[in-house]
C-alpha cells in the first residue's frame, strides 16, 4: 500500500515543480520594461515651429498601455485643449513613435520623442499636427517632472 502513495506523492511534487518553474515569456522581467524611462509627467516646451504661438509650454502624462506590452498612452500630446485626447506610442529602444492618429478634437498628430540624456530625464520631440487643413511642424524639449 505504501508504493502507490509514494508514486502519487512523487508525481504531485514533480507537477508542482514543473508548474512553478514556468514563466511567461511575452512579458519582460520586472525592471526590464523598455517603457519604464518614459512613464511619468513631462513638461514640454516647444522650440519654435510653424505656429503663431511660439514657445508654448504644457504638461504631458505618459503611462503604460495595459493592453500592449510595447505601447504607451500619452495624454495631452500637442496640447489639444480637450481632456480625452490621448494618443498611443510604440517604444523602440530609446524613443517613442506616435503614428498618425486622429484626436477627439479633429486634429491629426504624429511624431517621435527620443531620450536625450544619460539620466533619462529629458527628451527631444519632433511632431506635426494637422488642424483645420493646415499641417504644422514642431520641435520640443521635454523634462521629466
Amino acid at each position: 500500500m505504501k508504493t502507490p502513495y509514494r508514486i502519487v506523492l512523487f508525481l504531485a511534487g514533480l507537477i508542482g515543480l514543473i508548474l512553478t518553474s514556468c514563466q511567461p515569456t511575452d512579458q519582460p522581467a520586472s525592471g526590464d520594461d523598455p517603457r519604464d524611462p518614459f512613464v511619468g509627467v513631462w513638461q514640454l516646451v516647444e522650440n519654435g515651429g510653424k505656429k503663431s504661438i511660439q514657445g508654448q509650454s504644457y504638461i504631458v502624462t505618459i503611462s503604460k498601455d495595459l493592453t500592449n506590452s510595447s505601447q504607451l498612452v500619452i495624454k495631452n500630446f500637442g496640447n489639444p485643449g480637450v481632456s480625452n485626447a490621448n494618443v498611443t506610442g510604440i517604444v523602440t529602444t530609446n524613443q517613442i513613435v506616435v503614428s498618425s492618429q486622429l484626436l477627439t478634437n479633429g486634429w491629426v498628430v504624429e511624431g517621435s520623442g527620443k531620450i536625450s540624456n544619460a539620466s533619462k530625464t529629458a527628451m527631444a520631440w519632433t511632431y506635426n499636427i494637422t488642424a483645420g487643413g493646415d499641417k504644422l511642424y514642431y520641435t520640443a524639449t521635454a523634462s521629466k517632472e
